[in-house]
Parts: C-alpha cells; sequence; structure tokens
C-alpha cells in the first residue's frame, strides 16, 4: 500500500452531510474517513451513531473494512470505511441508508467539520485533535508505529496458525496471512496503538 501523501485542509461552511467526508484513494480499493463533534451533552448519541453508520457499512456490498477511531466520552471520532473500488464507494455514498444517517447525525453536531485528503496508511494514524484539521505523523513515525503493531501478529501467527496449515494448498496460505492480519490491524490493533500513541504520533518532532 503506497505511503504516499497528499494533504487539503480547507474550513467549511454550514455542516452539511457531504461536508462529513474525506476521501482517500489507493491502489487497492477507495476509502472515506469523515470526523464527527457532538453537541454538549450528545456524546452518547453521537458513539452511538458511529458505531450504526460503521455497522451499515460493513453490511455494504464491496466494503473491505470499517472501524472507528475516538476517545470515549469526549464526543469526537473519526469513522474509516474502505471499498473495493471506486463503483462500491459511491454506491455506498449514494445509498438511502447512508443518507438517513447522515441526516441524523445533523442534528447532534456541534462544529463545522473539517476535510483532509489523505492517501495510503495515514488512514490508520488519522486522530481527533480538538476538531482541528491536522497534518498526519511523519512517516518515519507511522512506518515504526506500523512495524511494532505488526510484528507481534506476524510473530503469533507463525507460531500458531502457520504449523497447522502446512498441508493446506499453497494459494490458500498466502491468503490467510493478509486476510487475518489486515483484518486485526484495521480493526483492533491501530485504533488502540494510534491513541496510546497519540502524544508521540502528534508531535513534530
Amino acid at each position: 500500500m503506497s505511503a504516499s501523501r497528499e494533504v487539503e485542509q480547507e474550513k467549511m461552511g454550514p455542516a452539511s452531510p457531504s461536508d462529513l467526508i474525506e476521501e482517500s484513494t489507493t491502489d487497492e480499493g477507495r476509502s472515506v474517513i469523515f470526523s464527527i463533534k457532538a453537541k454538549p451533552g450528545r456524546e452518547e448519541a453521537i458513539a452511538d451513531w458511529a458505531h450504526r453508520i460503521v455497522a451499515a457499512a460493513r453490511a455494504y456490498e464491496g466494503n473491505l473494512a470499517a472501524t472507528v477511531i475516538g476517545t470515549p466520552n469526549t464526543g469526537e471520532y473519526r469513522v474509516f470505511h474502505h471499498f473495493q473500488g471506486a463503483r462500491s464507494l459511491q454506491s455506498w455514498l449514494d445509498s438511502p441508508e447512508r443518507r438517513r444517517l447522515l441526516a441524523e447525525a445533523e442534528s447532534i453536531l456541534e462544529s463545522t467539520p473539517t476535510r483532509q485528503l489523505v492517501t495510503g496508511l495515514e488512514a490508520w494514524f488519522h486522530l481527533p485533535s480538538q476538531g482541528r484539521a491536522m497534518l498526519p505523523p511523519p512517516r518515519w513515525k507511522m512506518w515504526l508505529t506500523s512495524v511494532v503493531a505488526i510484528y507481534p501478529l506476524i510473530l503469533a501467527f507463525q507460531t500458531w496458525l502457520s504449523p497447522r496449515m502446512l498441508h493446506w494448498p499453497l494459494a490458500l496460505r498466502a491468503a490467510v496471512l493478509p486476510l487475518v492480519i489486515l483484518t486485526l490491524m484495521t480493526y483492533v490493533v491501530m485504533p488502540v496503538v494510534t491513541r496510546v500513541l497519540k502524544p508521540w504520533l502528534l508531535a513534530r518532532r
């Protein structure tokens, strides 16, 4: 996956459903990221909404991954969706279910969203930052964080799963490794790692 970067920061007008969307293109598919911040007292409502739209996206045809990144009780979240390609992504963006969910979110948003365009692994490193647009961490920090996160997963895979697949066809064995590792990285590991390392990742030195 390419780690090249294209960042666009733009202040938006009054919030609308389309304002919530950030778009990322990679060779492996298309991704969208949108940021939300709840009105005071609506933190629980926005958290529930974020998980509902992720669940809806996961069930949609062509979706490869969907997750929520944010700190509980802050009311600030980033929701990440990754689709097979432009056609499946556009189908999701135009779907009645998504439009209905975005319309619901308008009543519980506090601030005008900010939009950034990113590419590659940077989607894993978009952390909420008081509603402000922000640059992704330096590439060397993203690389180091990814290595530290993925190494234990590969070690565990080679220790416990690989010996049990010795008699499987090569094509099947080769498919299991990225399926397991990327699923864990997207849904489990990176949201936790980026939250724990947030101060270091956002430090510009």
